[in-house]
């Protein structure tokens, strides 16, 4: 197996980089100071592995209406169970790696997604 660079996507709050190993996806995420990724859950457990920066890490448990708001330094692996909505604002210009075995899918949590969305248009 290889490292196989896939694409690229690039916008104001920094770049993504995705690859694949074999059957698993990775993605590179920078994140400049400021911005927001995410806003979103899954279906599926998810990892972020924060490898520079310092980030607030929001997480909303769908099923209880419980949210939990935290400050993270890298380095830091972040586990997301499924159904856990979640927001990750860069504090410091951020990087952190997401690594999936299945195919990628996100379902848009819209008190967050509002944030991502309000931050990019300040800009």
């Amino acid at each position: 197996m290889t490292l196989e660079f896939i694409k690229s996507i690039n916008d104001v709050r920094g770049t993504i980089l995705f690859y694949s190993f074999g059957k698993l996806i990775i993605h590179f995420v920078e994140t400049k100071k400021g911005f927001s990724r995410g806003g979103h859950y899954h279906k599926f457990k998810s990892d972020h592995i924060l490898l520079q920066g310092k980030i607030e890490f929001r997480e909303f448990n769908l099923s209880t209406n419980m949210e939990q708001i935290r400050i993270i330094s890298a380095p830091y692996t972040i586990s997301v169970e499924p159904n856990i909505a979640h927001l990750l604002t860069a504090l410091d210009d951020s990087l952190f790696i997401e690594c999936f075995d299945m195919e990628y899918s996100a379902t848009d949590y819209s008190p967050y997604r509002n944030i991502v969305n309000e931050k990019i248009k300040q800009r």
